[in-house]
């Protein structure tokens, strides 16, 4: 009996894979979890769910993540400035975990500043509950980035 539950269980995971695969309307959400801080002034911030979005995730005990690759905090400033060079679209998405100290989040803007980024956005957690299995649509806090003078 234990086996026959665990090979629905595993039918299941993969039927249900399978159908939200071949649905071309539902965003491939990819990358670093992290647990996002709530906020109830978010905007939808559709753009940071695009293939080639310039996403900086830092985890709560600090590693920092350039898309779903680990990097160091200086290695972050030399490749964001090469990225942001050979990009029209100069806007970075950074994922911070709210567990993670705000220092680690603040070295991360201090690189931004420096980096040629013009637009930033603090990615954020909705506070008002989801649907259970259902996607939904990054939000954030927007901003611009002016560079040191």
């Amino acid at each position: 009996m234990k086996n026959l539950l665990e090979v629905c269980v595993i039918a299941l995971a993969l039927a249900t894979t399978t159908v939200v695969a071949q649905d071309p309307t539902i965003p491939m959400q990819r990358g670093i979890s992290v647990q996002l801080p709530a906020t109830s002034n978010a905007v939808a911030v559709l753009s940071a769910d695009k293939e080639d979005a310039l996403v900086v995730a830092v985890t709560h005990d600090g590693r920092l993540y350039l898309g779903t690759d680990p990097i160091s905090l200086a290695d972050l400033a030399d490749k964001l400035k090469s990225e942001v060079a050979r990009r029209t679209d100069k806007k970075l998405y950074v994922k911070a975990d709210a567990r993670t100290p705000y220092a680690n989040v603040i070295k991360v803007l201090d690189v931004v500043r420096t980096s040629g980024v013009q637009e930033l956005a603090l990615l954020t957690d909705q506070r008002e509950p989801s649907e259970a299995g259902k996607l939904v649509t990054p939000t954030g806090l927007e901003m611009l980035v002016v560079s040191p003078r």
